[in-house]
């Protein structure tokens, strides 16, 4: 879900499994991620000076978009938005 963007129900659907379900084992696993001892065992983030990898900076799809990002850059990609409340908030600041 946190790959490909698919929502409960879909995943529900796909694996035969209740909603409720595929929530408790996807907070589950996700705790067990985010947990001490394995985010700081697995996790590292790159140094502030790391060059940037040539697969991004050379390919135009990434390096306008992520050039002064720091931490964005190592090719990690998460999918966001923000919510109704904070776009609504936004488009009232113009």
């Amino acid at each position: 879900m946190s790959v490909t963007g698919l929502r409960i129900r879909a995943v529900g659907e796909r694996f035969q499994h209740a909603n409720e379900t595929i929530s408790k084992y996807y907070r589950e696993v996700l705790g067990a991620l985010a947990s001490f001892p394995f985010y700081n065992t697995y996790v590292h983030l790159p140094p502030r000076d790391a060059p940037v990898p040539d697969y991004i900076k050379d390919n135009p799809k990434f390096f306008p978009y992520f050039e002064n990002v720091l931490g964005a850059i190592d090719g990690t990609h998460i999918r966001c938005s923000p919510s109704a409340a904070e776009r609504q908030l936004a488009r009232d600041r113009k």
